[in-house]
């Protein structure tokens, strides 16, 4: 696959800023990086805070992952990032990521049966919780994550719903890779889990670059000012390769430089080791070290974790007397020296270059704060690492903008699913599968139809849908179903009906057939009572398209409806319908089209169809055979109407209105009021 590259100036090139920015993505035409642009700045995609709190509540048979536990050990703190990684990438569980918007510093996030939950806590929902889900959670917890199963449900307060491992590069130029690769060995992330290289090979498509350790230079690290201005992707620094990063400087174009989140750069870790405009340095910090935000993602650990920057070559940062920190930097963990916003600091980020439509840069103090065992405060510092991570991740994540589909089905019935999204990157693909076995039409389309399984055993399960974007980040969304031991004999595709010739045509399709027997027509004109007017022999049990008609030849003036009544071999049956054809005039060789009004009192109208001009006779005569009037109607081809008047003398009772023409007779029974 082509990989969209991230390119910095040379002298070769130009200077001029357009230039940099439309050579971003070298193997994309113009207008094409344009439009991403474009799409990128619209949804803002590097704002954490686009994860937007709110209540959900979580049902009963969820699992709570404990975050909060104390003292914090590599099992309790960090092997659950390693949980949620399996559960997301090999089991498509979305993670709801629960934080309290207004708690104080290890505050509790939610209460349930009576055990305060703190620490940003995890919980994968009972509905994603499948058989194999569990076996999981099952071996999670024998490596010493902590949570319990809920047994009611519960109200939480969600910052997100995570469904996107971030794609993240380590940097090796350094060669101290190894550095943040055991943070992710200490919480059981295997290597799929990142990857390493150099910034030269960062592309579109990195969600997070992290350097443990090095030197950078512009020739070397400049390919950092486009992943965060155009590919608005996040950076994760440690040590001093912080305060050398914020020096450096584009030597072509100089207005260009890494300061990410100072106004002028930092103080450097050593005497002239961060580039010609950083003039100081500093030496020791000054306890004691504050930690803020509480409420924020990356604080989202237990206690503190100050005492895991103590060692390496830079533990914490400062900027220079000539700047300050950017006003969109969040001082996360500051120590006892200078004041704000020239304050030291352990740990903070914020918007790249103060803009909150860049990328996110976080600064975290020490040469490894893993250490060796589990010490508190290390726990604590790698926590603050993955929740940046992640946040990566949300970052571009795609987002579902609508889902549809069944909640419930019959063994053989059909449904609509169908999915929207955006963010992301562009160019998407689709893949649908589910729990409870089945067929999708097109298993590759936005918008298709699932058919249930026929199963012997009541299944629930999930439908799901993984979306794939142009960089190849996934996403998926999750929808319960149930399918019953129920089998839908048939899975009809059409029912419909149709008026033309002086009938009408009932017509339908099925799609499969189960021990289809026959199949019953039925006829009303009030859309309530039925009478049997058909029966079409079914074909059985099939699997492809099959079409039938059924000629209703005596149609009603007005309302026809139909309904279909499909049997199975075993007798147990099923209605379809209805559905109707409204028709006017309809014409027959001869027949009564309407009499009225019926009851009668002083007249009586009587309208026939006939096939060709003749003499008709309209006799009317009471229930025991005396006549009361008789007519000789001179006819025309079609419809005709004929009026009987001064009736009002007739007796109150039952008549009948004879109608006879070559032959042929009609009788309507009425009735005098």
């Amino acid at each position: 696959m082509i990989r969209p590259h991230l390119y910095i100036m040379n002298k070769q090139q130009s200077r001029q800023r357009l230039r940099l920015t439309l050579k971003f993505v070298y193997f994309v035409p113009v207008v094409s990086l344009l439009l991403i642009g474009a799409f990128l700045f619209y949804f803002n995609l590097s704002n954490p805070q686009k994860a937007i709190a709110g209540t959900e509540t979580i049902t009963s048979g969820s699992f709570i992952i404990n975050m909060g536990v104390v003292p914090q050990t590599v099992n309790n703190g960090l092997k659950p990032y390693g949980m949620v990684y399996d559960l997301m990438v090999n089991y498509s569980v979305p993670i709801k990521w629960v934080i309290e918007p207004s708690k104080s510093k290890d505050g509790t996030d939610f209460t349930f049966n009576a055990v305060a939950y703190k620490g940003g806590v995890f919980i994968v929902p009972k509905d994603k919780i499948t058989s194999a889900v569990t076996t999981r959670i099952t071996y999670w917890t024998g490596q010493g994550v902590q949570g319990v199963y809920t047994n009611a449900d519960v109200s939480v307060p969600v910052y997100a719903t995570i469904t996107n491992w971030p794609k993240l590069i380590i940097d090796n130029v350094s060669g101290n890779e190894n550095i943040i690769t055991n943070y992710f060995d200490n919480a059981l992330i295997p290597s799929t889990g990142y990857s390493i290289g150099s910034p030269s090979g960062l592309t579109y498509c990195h969600d997070m670059w992290a350097n443990p350790h090095g030197d950078p230079t512009w020739a070397t690290h400049g390919y950092l000012y486009n992943l965060v201005t155009i590919a608005k992707s996040y950076i994760w620094m440690q040590c001093h390769a912080v305060s050398v990063t914020e020096g450096v400087r584009n030597s072509v174009a100089p207005f260009e430089q890494l300061n990410f989140l100072s106004t002028n750069g930092l103080k450097c870790y050593s005497n002239n080791k961060c580039g010609a405009g950083v003039t100081e340095f500093h030496g020791n910090s000054n306890s004691p070290y504050t930690h803020y935000y509480p409420t924020d993602p990356i604080m989202q650990f237990m206690g503190t974790m100050d005492g895991a920057c103590s060692g390496g070559s830079e533990q914490w940062y400062q900027p220079q007397s000539t700047g300050a920190w950017r006003s969109t930097t969040k001082r996360l963990v500051t120590s006892n020296d200078g004041v704000s916003p020239n304050e030291g600091i352990l740990m903070a980020y914020g918007p790249a270059f103060g803009d909150v439509t860049n990328g996110y840069v976080m600064y975290e103090g020490g040469h490894n704060i893993a250490g060796n065992g589990s010490i508190a405060e290390k726990v604590a510092a790698q926590r603050a690492f993955f929740n940046f991570l992640l946040l990566a991740g949300i970052n571009k994540q795609i987002v579902f903008n609508s889902q549809t589909s069944p909640s419930t089905l019959m063994g053989n019935q059909s449904g609509a699913v169908s999915v929207t999204v955006s963010s992301g990157s562009p160019g998407y693909t689709y893949a649908w599968t589910a729990t409870v076995g089945g067929t999708f039409s097109s298993s590759t389309s936005a918008s298709t139809n699932f058919t249930a399984a026929v199963t012997g055993t009541p299944a629930s399960g999930n439908i799901i849908c993984t979306v794939t974007d142009a960089c190849g980040r996934k996403n998926f969304v999750s929808r319960p179903i149930s399918v019953s031991t129920d089998v839908l004999p048939i899975e009809l595709k059409n029912f419909d009906c149709s008026y033309k010739g002086n009938a009408v045509d009932v017509t339908w399709i099925t799609a499969s057939e189960i021990n289809n027997d026959y199949f019953t027509i039925e006829h009303g004109t009030d859309g309530v009572n039925y009478e049997k007017i058909g029966q079409v022999r079914g074909s059985g049990n099939s699997t492809s398209d099959i079409a039938y008609k059924f000629t209703d030849k005596t149609p009603e003036n007005g309302y026809n409806y139909y309904r279909l009544i499909q049997t199975d071999y075993d007798g147990t049956s099923k209605t379809y319908g209805p559905v109707y054809v409204k028709i006017n005039n309809v014409f027959r060789e001869f027949d009564i089209a309407d009499v009225g009004p019926n009851p009668f009192q002083n007249r009586l109208s009587v309208g026939f169809n006939i096939d060709k001009p003749g003499l008709v006779t309209l006799t009317l005569l009471n229930s025991a055979g005396s006549i009361f009037r008789t007519e000789q109607i001179n006819s025309n081809a079609g419809f005709n109407s004929f009026e009987i008047s001064n009736l009002d003398n007739l007796p109150a009772g039952i008549y009948y209105a004879i109608l006879i023409t070559n032959g042929e007779k009609k009788i309507v029974k009425l009735l005098k009021n």
